[in-house]
This record gives structure tokens, C-alpha cells and sequence, in this order.
């Protein structure tokens, strides 16, 4: 009876997602901040009422941030998280769009909609807001995602040039702040990226998820490219308390920045499943591997 109600249920969301084609998103307010430079700082709603009550979705959905630089659009920042926010701009045009989200098994579908612009501007935070049109706020529940890490990417090198740290943006944005410099030339991610280690800024699951997908998709989103030569597959384990190390399937989506592995066969039901992403598994291309390893445990449904 249980397994029969979960794939019913999956079956409502499913449907009920195919309508979920439209996202809107618009810039609320500028809020001051003594942090340097400009930042944005991005919630992240299944609707209206949502919007409302200020609760964020709690599905995974792929937010992506780009700055205009001439007459191209250079890639930014990316998160599959429901609220962050981006500190250490450089005040200028930007644009922001939501173009997929997960479903429950980690695979992505599309989402249509226009990009937002948004204009930095040096000592503010622009407030914006992206809702996820004609989405029940009980379907959108069935999946999550979760920040997992507060990266400040100057802190190495601040700390090589005897720098004090920035002070944090205004405490009432979001739970997880990333700190950037685009000091770097436009073409290639060089200057501060030679130096600065690549974070997590979100994972799929989210920790402590029950999964009814039985080959669900695990994902660790990034702070930047990688050197996909130097991914190592055996730095990516999923272990479960009853059966053991799992086998699977490790990969780097480029388009998405994504390190993904994937079961090879079913994950066995009613188990729970650690996550690490060794330190040494990654590198960005610079060479920087993570600073530490990131972890999580999420649970697969009866």
C-alpha cells in the first residue's frame, strides 16, 4: 500500500509539474550593505501565497546569474538552491533566469521564461524575487535541495595579501552568502580563481530526504567550472548503513557545473545513504581542489 500511494504520488507531481512552465521574476528593492561592491541576493517562490508568506520553495530549482560584459553574457554564479545570495559584484547590468529545475529522481527539466535584468549597484543588495507559476505548494514539497556551505571565496586570497575579510551583507537576506571578485579579465576564470578554492553551493538530495526515486540523481552543484580531466570517480561515494558501499556512475555536467553520480542499479528501499564528495575529487581550473569534503545523508522511501 505504501509503495503503491508514493507512485501515485509521484505520478500527481509529475503532472502537476508539466504545468509548471513559467517562472517570473522581478527586483523588490535595493537594501543597503557596507560589504564591497554590489550583490544580489535571490528567494526563490512556488507561488504567489508563497511569495506572501515569505516561504521559499523547497524544490531544486537552477537559478543562474550572468554579468554583461561588452556584448556577451559571462556566466556568474549558479545554485540549485531556493534562497542565496552573491556578494563582491562589480556594479554594472546583470541578468538572472531560472531555466530547470529537478524532479524527484535529480533529472532536469526545462522551464520557460525570459531572463530578468538586474542592476548592481556599488554598497546596495538587489532584492529579487522568482515565482514558479501555477505549482501546488504540497507537490513542490516532494523534492529539496539545501545550501550545504557559507563559501567566502576571497578568504584565501585576502588572507595571501594580508586583507582583512569583508564584513557580511545585511543578516535578514538568506542563510548562505557567496563572495566573489570580478576582477578577472572577461574571457577565462583567472585572477582570483587561481587561488580561490571551488565550493558546493547546493546538493540534491537535500540532507535528511527521503527519496522515493529509486535510481535518483545525486548532484553537488559548484561555485565555478571544473577540469572535468581532473574529476576523480572514486572520490564521489554513496554509502548505506544495510547495503553497503553503492556503485555508480560519476560525471561533470559543463553546461550546469554539476558533478553528478548516478546508482548503477536500484537503491534499495528503506535505507539510509551517506554522501561524500572528497576534498581531492575535484579541481577547478586553476588546479584548486575543495577545501574540505562535503557530506549529507539522505534516506530511500520504503
Amino acid at each position: 500500500m505504501t509503495r503503491r500511494f508514493v507512485a501515485l504520488a509521484l505520478v500527481l507531481t509529475q503532472g502537476w509539474w508539466s504545468l509548471s512552465s513559467c517562472v517570473s521574476v522581478q527586483t523588490t528593492r535595493q537594501a543597503e550593505t557596507s560589504a564591497p561592491g554590489g550583490g544580489v541576493a535571490v528567494r526563490v517562490f512556488a507561488d504567489d501565497a508563497a511569495r506572501r508568506s515569505g516561504t521559499p520553495v523547497a524544490g531544486a530549482v537552477l537559478g543562474e546569474l550572468e554579468r554583461r560584459e561588452g556584448r556577451t553574457w559571462r556566466p556568474v554564479f549558479r545554485s540549485l538552491a531556493p534562497s542565496w545570495t552573491v556578494a563582491g559584484l562589480t556594479p554594472g547590468t546583470y541578468r538572472l533566469a531560472f531555466p530547470a529545475r529537478l524532479d524527484e529522481a535529480g533529472n532536469v527539466v526545462r522551464l520557460s521564461g525570459r531572463p530578468a535584468t538586474v542592476r548592481v549597484q556599488a554598497g546596495k543588495v538587489a532584492e529579487v524575487e522568482a515565482v514558479l507559476s501555477h505549482v501546488p505548494g504540497a507537490v513542490v514539497a516532494l523534492a529539496a535541495v539545501t545550501v550545504v556551505v557559507a563559501a567566502v571565496f576571497l578568504a584565501k586570497w585576502l588572507d595571501d595579501h594580508d586583507l582583512p575579510l569583508p564584513p557580511p551583507p545585511p543578516p535578514d537576506l538568506v542563510e548562505a552568502v557567496f563572495y566573489l571578485t570580478m576582477e578577472a579579465p572577461p574571457w577565462g576564470w583567472v585572477g582570483i580563481a587561481d587561488t580561490a578554492n571551488p565550493a558546493v553551493t547546493s546538493h540534491f538530495p537535500a540532507a535528511g530526504a527521503v527519496v522515493a526515486a529509486r535510481r535518483p540523481r545525486v548532484i553537488f552543484a559548484m561555485s565555478e567550472p571544473l577540469s572535468p580531466a581532473e574529476l576523480e570517480a572514486a572520490g564521489v561515494t554513496v554509502l548505506g548503513e544495510e547495503s553497503g558501499l553503492v556503485p555508480g556512475v560519476v560525471s561533470y555536467d559543463e553546461e550546469h557545473w554539476w558533478v553528478v553520480w548516478q546508482p548503477r542499479g536500484e537503491l534499495p528501499p528503506g535505507d539510509t545513504f551517506h554522501v561524500t564528495l572528497a576534498a581531492d575529487a575535484v579541481e577547478d581550473r586553476s588546479g584548486n581542489e575543495l577545501a574540505a569534503p562535503v557530506s549529507f545523508s539522505f534516506r530511500s522511501a520504503p
